[in-house]
């Protein structure tokens, strides 16, 4: 009878709480929980329209691309290259789009809804191009024999319907890119405060990814319902035909919610305008040692992420109907493995700080990793490797924390707010790797008995080649798993370290803010009680701010005690 009544008690408490910051945030943080909920609605956008990106990536474990497309190892190869050099070219014009937007509505939000409907456009029109266009064949181009690789020559040849699907997958990526790298803005500018991004990041992730995790439940389910008949359901192009409408419309309804709902909340000055020059953007982000810190280590993720073969798991090693129900299984256990460490993040964040809880997150991975490579002759004890590798890979979101947090370092330390230009930077770098990085997932393919102008589909059903690409491929993945690791030993941005920046960027703001006549009374107060705190803590940091500034921060409190 008591526990009921504490479970009850505990419940209204809950309640009231929600109830109470539905509108007005939490004391010492930034952000209602309707604001936060709207962020996270929003962000499901990009869970939806996830499904259609990721089954329409011109890659040799998906689908539609092995079955319908036909695409070779030797032409994901030869356009992941294309792509690459393609995506050099639109870092730049993400970033300059990006960093020097001073529209009223934000620096993000003016970019949401447009970059939103384009992005559904090019990639859901994918599935509908016709079967006839892919037997149209245009040209063909031969990829020279490479002994030192095994690689045997090859003839590539590409179809009308291929190519225009490279082109779709194109424009649907740098419209996705925009998209993305605005919601990725305004999640790290919503809140000045480490901690309560962190918590945003984490419970943001679990509310965001719903959309992705019921879908890709559903799909294989419904594929082995309507396509029983099929040896490889998952292969079947009407599935995607009316999949991929429906993801589109949900992603476009979803990104209202942050449009409308949340705001961008930088540490500058009231009259602060946003405009950056590319050289100087450039050399300030080359310059950033954490910068390359967080860029070595998703280089590396990006390649680790291949050890990942549940779906050819599923496909071949089981096949069938069972296959198609075992990835149903997958699809929701698997996906679910993150959300432990997503709701372990903010408390480990708050117990170790984050780059110790990074630090556990790719060691974790790395022993899980080697663990997989044990259980290659059963599928089942794979598929339990790849569950605790995405168990600790939950908590790999954290990195985006990371980021928020460096930018505001850059911004104590250079006075400019980079976040296209970190974004797109970051991207044009891992493009340019991706040159030399996209051709390793074919290259130890090949080293399993994958030929570069094999058909996937029919070389993975054999036995020993797919036994041999499974380890391979392993390997492959254990490689990046232990580089992803090296990196994080020398991340020593702490939290407390944060948390002065912020002061010293509030105390920069308050100076500005008294010089251009915009100074309010919350500037006041908030800049005087800083300064209390780092003479009290003799905090060395923001005592040099506050020497630098002596006069004016004078004059704020003179006017803060004449208020009083």
């Amino acid at each position: 009878m008591a526990e009921k009544v504490q479970l009850k008690q505990k419940i209204s408490d809950g309640l009231n709480t929600l109830k109470s910051h539905w509108k007005t945030p939490p004391d010492g943080y930034y952000v209602s929980y309707k604001e936060f909920l709207n962020l996270a609605l929003g962000s499901g956008s990009l869970s939806f329209l996830s499904v259609i990106i990721s089954w329409t990536a011109i890659a040799i474990n998906i689908p539609i691309m092995i079955s319908y497309f036909k695409v070779s190892t030797g032409f994901v190869f030869v356009s992941s290259v294309i792509a690459s050099l393609i995506g050099l070219l639109r870092a730049p014009i993400l970033s300059m789009l990006i960093d020097n937007s001073n529209s009223k509505r934000g620096k993000f939000k003016p970019f949401l809804l447009w970059s939103a409907i384009l992005t559904v456009l090019s990639f859901t029109f994918i599935p509908f191009i016709p079967e006839s266009w892919i037997e149209n064949v245009l040209f063909g181009f031969d990829i020279p024999a490479i002994p030192v690789f095994a690689v045997a020559a090859s003839h590539i040849e590409v179809s009308l319907g291929v190519l225009v699907m490279f082109i779709l997958v194109q424009l649907g990526t740098f419209f996705s890119t925009l998209l993305t790298q605005c919601l990725t803005g305004i999640e790290q500018t919503i809140s000045p405060v480490s901690q309560e991004r962190a918590n945003i990041g984490a419970f943001k992730g679990l509310i965001s990814n719903i959309p992705s995790s019921i879908v890709n439940i559903i799909i294989p389910f419904a594929a082995g319902l309507a396509f029983a008949d099929s040896e490889n359901p998952m292969n079947n192009i009407e599935l995607y035909r009316w999949a991929f409408p429906i993801c589109g419309i949900g992603g476009i309804i979803l990104v209202l919610f942050a449009y409308f709902g949340t705001e961008e909340r930088t540490v500058v000055h009231n009259k602060y305008v946003a405009k950056v020059k590319f050289s100087d953007g450039l050399k300030q982000m080359a310059g950033n040692k954490y910068f390359w810190i967080i860029t070595i280590f998703n280089i590396a993720v990006a390649v680790r992420g291949n050890i990942n073969m549940y779906l050819w798991i599923c496909n071949y090693a089981i096949g069938g109907q069972t296959g198609a129900f075992v990835l149903t299984i997958c699809n929701m256990v698997l996906n679910n493995a993150l959300i432990p460490g997503m709701l372990l993040g903010p408390w480990l964040i708050k117990k170790f700080g984050k780059g110790k809880v990074m630090i556990i997150s790719t060691v974790g991975f790395t022993v899980m990793a080697f663990m997989q490579l044990f259980t290659l002759h059963n599928p089942y004890l794979m598929l339990v490797a790849i569950f605790f590798q995405n168990l600790f890979n939950g908590l790999s979101y954290i990195a985006n924390i990371m980021v928020s947090d460096v930018l505001d370092y850059q911004q104590w330390k250079t006075g400019k707010r980079l976040e296209g230009f970190w974004q797109n930077f970051n991207n044009f770098i891992l493009t340019f790797f991706g040159l030399f990085t996209g051709a390793l997932m074919p290259l130890f393919m090949s080293f399993g008995g994958v030929g570069f102008s094999d058909n996937i589909d029919t070389a993975l059903k054999d036995p020993t080649t797919m036994y041999n690409t499974f380890k391979s491929v392993t390997w492959l993945g254990i490689i990046f798993s232990v580089i992803c690791v090296i990196p994080m030993l020398f991340y020593d941005l702490t939290e407390k370290k944060h948390a002065d920046y912020i002061n010293a960027l509030e105390i920069r703001a308050a100076v500005q803010n008294y010089k251009d006549g915009t100074l309010s009374d919350e500037d006041s107060v908030k800049v005087n009680e800083i300064c209390q705190k780092a003479v009290a803590d003799n905090n060395e940091l923001l005592l040099k701010e506050i020497k630098k500034n002596g006069d004016t921060l004078n004059c704020i409190s003179q006017i803060k005690q004449e208020s009083n």
